[in-house]
């Protein structure tokens, strides 16, 4: 088995192949049989951040599903505050599906105004807050 760190470094270059995110999702899956996936979370988060509207074919809901196990909170509030995506957007309601009123101890509502106004958000992403 691969050193974590080399998987990490992998994830953190990976680029898609004109839509194919086959590759990532092998190196996700490699990442949590390591036993360690959480040293990898800054990685994950930098693939939602790197591709900002896309799903990666299914590919990011596996990456998703798989921070939602760890403790990701903190990691998620920062990515929304530096560069928001449609993953994180996503985690973000369905944190405040569970009535939740609070982020890593910070307020939604304000995270999500603060998001609107990002000048480092996509356009087409305001409309999901």
């Amino acid at each position: 088995m691969r050193q974590v760190k080399e998987i990490i470094s992998e994830i953190e270059s990976y680029k898609s192949d004109d839509g194919n995110w086959l590759r990532l999702d092998e190196l996700v899956t490699e990442l949590w049989e390591s036993g360690k996936p959480e040293i990898g979370i800054d990685a994950l988060f930098g693939v939602f951040e790197k591709n900002p509207t896309d799903d990666g074919a299914g590919v990011f809901w596996t990456i998703l599903h798989g921070l939602e196990t760890l403790e990701y909170e903190q990691k998620l509030y920062n990515s929304l505050m530096d560069k928001p995506s449609h993953m994180t957007i996503t985690m973000l309601k369905r944190i405040e599906n569970t009535d939740s009123d609070t982020i890593a101890g910070k307020s939604i509502s304000e995270l999500k105004s603060f998001v609107k106004n990002n000048p480092k958000i996509e356009s087409e992403l305001i409309d999901e807050i």
